[in-house]
């Protein structure tokens, strides 16, 4: 009779897999720890640093205390989103501060309190650089849609969290944003794009429809123009999904970037392309073929005005520009 083969580890086969497994466990826990340690260093803020007259200052803790005398902000403060969590649930020790989650401790500030030393204003005109006040955003705002925030070309712009959002008083009814319309955050310093919102042929944001986040974040991004996507592209085929393709005919500009042909904020031609047709077509095919010479009426008197004089546009033959899946589609005609 044949002795079958075992494949099983024994005796101190068997130990040393378990051993491996062991040291494995501690090093995932080990790094997972120092990972969270790391974390929870960078979202903590020095406020001594910040504001060295406060530096040996205790939290306060009660909100009543801050109510003295700012009654107002409190009321105001208290219909927000943050107030309403650092009120009601609280999740972590720093949101059980309230006010002092943001303004630091306010110890010395409740005993002298016309001292301007002894506080911490956040306020657009204040004594803090942008850099400052947006770290004490970054406390709790550094996950999910912000996670690209350093480095963004915003933050590189030196732009604060307060020149979009306004935290002390509900004034929008989505994200805390400085006015009730959304767009109106972008267009305080985006002005050309405020302007071509404003052409015959424009994405429907005046509308209300869709606003600016509908396709970037103002946080940052893993694509340009700090775009929610990796791509233009990819951030068109999100509403336009039959564009994406893959198609057995591709068109080159197309599938390259959409922002080749069309102006995705506003233009003053059909379909948000960047000029007519066929003279965005003959930006590029201008020597092979019937595109080789503008279509014109300049021969006219002659008798000789170019057969394709009137309602002239190459998509009237060459349909399929983003590209085609019939077999006889290399012109995109079908």
């Amino acid at each position: 009779m044949k002795k079958q083969l075992s494949f099983e580890p024994k005796g101190g086969a068997q130990l040393l897999r378990i051993f491996q497994w062991a040291v494995l466990f501690v090093l995932v826990i080990g790094l997972f720890v120092a990972v969270k340690g790391i974390e929870a260093k960078a979202r903590a803020v020095d406020w001594s640093e910040m504001q060295p007259s406060v530096a040996d200052a205790e939290y306060v803790g009660v909100v009543e205390k801050c109510s003295e005398c700012h009654e107002d902000y409190i009321k105001a403060f208290k219909k927000t989103v943050h107030g309403k969590v650092f009120l009601k649930n609280p999740q972590n020790n720093l949101q059980e501060q309230y006010c002092e989650a943001c303004h630091g401790p306010l110890g010395k500030h409740v005993e002298r309190p016309r001292k301007e030393e002894f506080r911490i204003s956040l306020k657009k005109n204040g004594p803090l650089s942008q850099q400052q006040k947006n770290s004490v955003c970054l406390q709790c705002h550094e996950k999910g849609m912000q996670m690209h925030w350093r480095g963004s070309p915003h933050e590189m712009s030196d732009v604060a969290c307060s020149d979009c959002h306004y935290l002390s008083e509900r004034k929008s009814k989505k994200a805390l944003l400085i006015h009730e319309d959304p767009k109106m955050a972008c267009t305080q310093c985006h002005k050309q794009e405020r302007a071509k919102l404003m052409r015959s042929n424009h994405m429907p944001l005046r509308e209300g429809k869709i606003d600016c986040t509908t396709c970037h974040n103002a946080h940052g991004g893993p694509g340009p123009a700090l775009l929610q996507t990796a791509s233009i592209n990819e951030t068109c085929y999100t509403c336009h999904a039959e564009k994406r393709g893959p198609m057995l005919w591709e068109h080159p500009p197309a599938r390259e970037n959409c922002a080749n042909c069309h102006d995705p904020h506003g233009t003053n031609f059909p379909k948000l392309l960047k000029a007519k047709p066929p003279h965005l077509c003959q930006s590029c095919h201008s020597a092979i073929f019937h595109v080789g010479g503008q279509y014109s009426g300049n021969d006219l008197p002659g008798g000789n005005a170019s057969k394709r004089l009137l309602g002239k546009g190459c998509i009237n033959c060459h349909s399929q520009v983003h590209g085609s899946n019939h077999p006889s589609g290399a012109r995109f005609q079908r």
